[in-house]
């Protein structure tokens, strides 16, 4: 009992209305991640899925590779080259542009899963990517060869 009146008593001492918020110094705004759209089927000569990504030993390499993007902003991630923006649907391409994706959206892809040539291609609105295709040899934005 004396222990109750004691927290009473406590309490009314207590001011009102002074409870103090902790202060975020600063809220990085953290890649993530969507497979709403994500398109299996192409390109039609080859068509890769999570499936065979699986089969392949794809996927461990793709999953620690978006844990480790999520760790990262956008703009982190761009300038590390681990994700590349490109704008525009690209014109040498194997894979045809999905028509349940958006004409006016950024394109772009993560880069080196399971190796230099395994990717992501997909877009990105704000801090997150829309995975839309899986591209392992490199097929989604054909650039010429440098070097060889």
């Amino acid at each position: 009992m004396a222990r109750d009146r004691s927290r009473k008593r406590n309490f009314k001492q207590r001011p009102e209305s002074v409870r103090e918020e902790r202060k975020v110094s600063s809220i990085r705004k953290l890649l993530t991640f969507s497979f709403k759209d994500l398109d299996e089927t192409q390109p039609s000569n080859a068509p890769q899925s999570i499936k065979s990504w699986n089969d392949e030993g794809l996927l461990k390499p793709f999953l620690e590779r978006l844990r480790d993007l999520s760790k990262l902003t956008r703009d982190e991630a761009c300038k590390q080259q681990k994700v590349k923006i490109y704008g525009d649907f690209p014109t040498k391409t194997e894979f045809f542009h999905p028509r349940h994706v958006d004409e006016h959206v950024a394109w772009g892809v993560i880069t080196s899963i399971g190796g230099q040539k395994g990717r992501i291609a997909g877009y990105i609105v704000e801090s997150t990517f829309y995975v839309v295709f899986l591209d392992k040899e490199h097929r989604f934005f054909i650039s010429e060869k440098k070097n060889t």
